[in-house]
């Protein structure tokens, strides 16, 4: 993934009095080919690219873009977890044009990650074709469409979601392997009864294991310590990486 300060190609501009050109992104191939045909019928030259995966599938769609041209892109993504936002956040990255984000999730912690990386404006997936058109033209011509209110919430929340998982990863790195193993089988439902079994130790064992969990952690129930583990995990998978 391309971080903030990594290089990006830039996009040239749009020579004017033509329509406006626009790439429509999903991993959804069908949802994001209706998409871009609605959009045809109202005036915009637009082609449908799928999501790159992989470094080498990045450089490729960076490639693919800069040929088009597009003067914005229209992400769709449902964000249900980290890893798509990662996903989404390297998209976002890997060309300097303005983007727009159709989606479904309403964490603004989230909004709040692609927002940072560049995308002008958030929209629910519920906005009709007329409002969605107006909002591409307008962040197209370089005109606001988010209001900076809502994009200060959104970047206060992806700040603040990012300073509890430091500190959560800070905490973590206290606990031993053993501790981390048996804090990884609970996060995937295990029972402290299976855990022992499967290390050939006593329930008491365990149990021990998972009171020095909640201790280093700072958490007061197994629950939490959870709660705790997976945030970890998909803030690791939400962060940019040096390309």
């Amino acid at each position: 993934m391309l971080s903030r300060g990594a290089s990006r190609p830039a996009v040239p501009r749009q020579r004017p009095g033509g329509s406006v050109r626009l790439i429509v992104v999903s991993d959804h191939s069908l949802v994001s080919e209706a998409v871009r045909m609605a959009l045809t019928s109202r005036g915009f030259e637009a082609v449908s690219l799928a999501a790159p995966l992989g470094r080498g599938g990045h450089r490729d769609f960076a490639q693919r873009v800069v040929r088009f041209g597009p003067a914005v892109g229209l992400l769709l993504c449902e964000l249900e977890d980290r890893s798509l936002l990662r996903d989404a956040v390297a998209v976002v990255g890997s060309v300097r044009i303005r983007w727009v984000l159709l989606t479904r999730s309403r964490d603004s912690a989230a909004w709040g990650a692609l927002v940072d990386a560049g995308v002008a404006a958030v929209l629910p997936m519920t906005t009709n074709l007329d409002s969605l058109a107006d909002a591409l033209s307008r962040v197209a011509a370089g005109q606001a469409v988010m209001s900076e209110e809502v994009r200060r919430q959104t970047l206060e929340a992806w700040r603040e979601e990012s300073i509890q998982s430091r500190r959560v990863a800070r905490l973590m790195e206290a606990l031993t392997p053993r501790e981390m193993a048996v804090l990884a089988q609970l996060h995937d439902g295990l029972t402290v009864k299976l855990i022992a079994l499967q290390a050939g130790v006593s329930e008491g064992t365990v149990r021990s294991q998972v009171k020095a969990i909640l201790r280093k952690l700072q958490v007061s129930s197994q629950l939490a310590a959870v709660a705790a583990f997976r945030q970890m995990r998909e803030f690791s998978l939400a962060a940019t990486e040096d390309d």
